[in-house]
C-alpha cells in the first residue's frame, strides 16, 4: 500500500511540475521573443552536456532507454542546479563529430531549441550560437509596470 501512495505522489508532483511549467509563462504581461542566430562549430559541447528539462527523474529516464533503444547513448552525469539531469552522449567522437549523426534522436536534432535555453537550458561557452531577445529588458520592465498601471 505505501508504494501504491508514494506512486500516486510521484505521478501527481510530475504532473503539478508541467501544470507550473505551462502556466507561468502565461502569467507574464508580455511574452519576450528570441531568436537565434550563428551556426554550429562543432565544438561538440552540447552532446557532452545535454541540460534536460524532461525526463524528470532517473526513473523517468531509465523508461525513456528502455522505450526508445536510441537514447541508450546517454548517460547521466548529474543534476543542474534546479534538479534537472544532465546528460552526455557516450558517441561523440573528440572532435566534437557524432558518428552516427543521420540517426541521432530527436533531443540533439532539436538543439538549440530556444524555449529549452530560456527555461533554464544553457548555451555553452564555446558554442557560436547566440540567443538575441527582441527587446531590452528595461523594454520589458517598462512594459510590465505599464501595465499594472493600468490594471490597478
Amino acid at each position: 500500500m505505501n508504494k501504491n501512495i508514494i506512486l500516486k505522489f510521484q505521478i501527481a508532483m510530475k504532473s503539478l511540475k508541467i501544470f507550473l511549467y505551462e502556466l507561468f509563462p502565461n502569467l507574464m504581461f508580455e511574452k519576450a521573443n528570441y531568436r537565434l542566430e550563428g551556426d554550429c562549430n562543432k565544438c561538440g559541447d552540447c552532446c557532452r552536456f545535454i541540460y534536460c528539462l524532461e525526463p524528470f527523474s532517473k526513473l523517468d529516464f531509465k523508461l525513456m532507454r528502455f522505450f526508445f533503444p536510441k537514447y541508450k547513448r546517454f548517460k547521466i552525469i548529474g543534476e543542474d542546479s534546479a534538479g534537472n539531469l544532465v546528460l552526455a552522449c557516450s558517441l561523440i567522437r573528440e572532435d566534437g563529430l557524432c558518428p552516427d549523426y543521420k540517426n541521432r534522436p530527436g533531443i540533439c536534432r532539436a538543439y538549440p531549441d530556444p524555449k529549452k535555453i530560456y527555461s533554464g537550458g544553457k548555451l555553452y561557452k564555446r558554442c557560436s550560437y547566440k540567443l538575441i531577445s527582441e527587446k531590452s529588458f528595461e523594454n520589458y520592465i517598462q512594459n510590465s509596470k505599464n501595465t499594472i498601471f493600468k490594471i490597478l
